[in-house]
């Protein structure tokens, strides 16, 4: 899966390629635009691109065949954490980023992001539904956004700035999605099969 199959954000693509190619990828980044545009299939592009072993960091391109590839298209990379709120909750626990109260510290996002990297040089967090962060789950992520650990890229997923807390705001360079023209929705729809093509 190229970054081709992305669909409406090239402007934001080319500031990745670029902060990557000057040595200036931040650590921590908040993308925030409607819901539904792709801004978790971002995220996941960018982890895949990020940690592909094929090839080289600076063309931030995953080669979407190799191991590393695939295992964070399954969800399998060791080096890929991925947070979101349960559907049978209103915000993510804060067991999520520290564990549960006999794992205290010794489990949970927060620790893992801080664990040297399993394949690559990099670990690489996701974290969706950054909407529901409550206050308890957000000064549980501080420490780990104010001091984030060597090589770790940590994403929070939202539909807007003003939703998230100001200390997460303050430590996280944003980036902002728009919502998707009207001929990347279609050529969606077509690739998905949910519509079929007029000609």
């Amino acid at each position: 899966m190229s970054w081709q199959e992305v669909r409406g954000h090239d402007r934001q693509v080319d500031w990745f390629r670029q902060a990557v190619r000057r040595g200036r990828l931040a650590s921590t980044f908040l993308f925030v635009g409607p819901s539904g545009i792709g801004k978790r299939t971002f995220a996941l592009k960018l982890a895949q691109a990020l940690l592909c072993e094929r090839n080289p960091e600076s063309e931030l391109e995953p080669c979407g065949a190799c191991e590393a590839c695939q295992q964070v298209a399954a969800g399998t990379h060791p080096d890929l954490e991925m947070v979101s709120r349960p559907e049978d909750k209103n915000f993510i626990p804060i067991e999520s980023f520290i564990g549960d109260r006999e794992h205290r510290m010794r489990e949970g996002l927060c620790f893992r992001i801080g664990m040297k990297p399993s394949r690559g040089g990099r670990k690489v967090a996701i974290i969706d539904d950054a909407d529901y962060l409550n206050v308890e789950g957000a000064n549980c992520l501080l420490k780990t956004l104010e001091e984030p650990p060597p090589k770790s890229v940590i994403v929070l997923i939202g539909t807007s700035e003003q939703r998230q807390l100001p200390t997460i705001r303050s430590r996280s360079q944003v980036i902002r999605f728009q919502a998707l023209r009207q001929t990347d929705v279609a050529a969606l729809l077509l690739e998905s099969g949910l519509v079929e093509s007029d000609e």
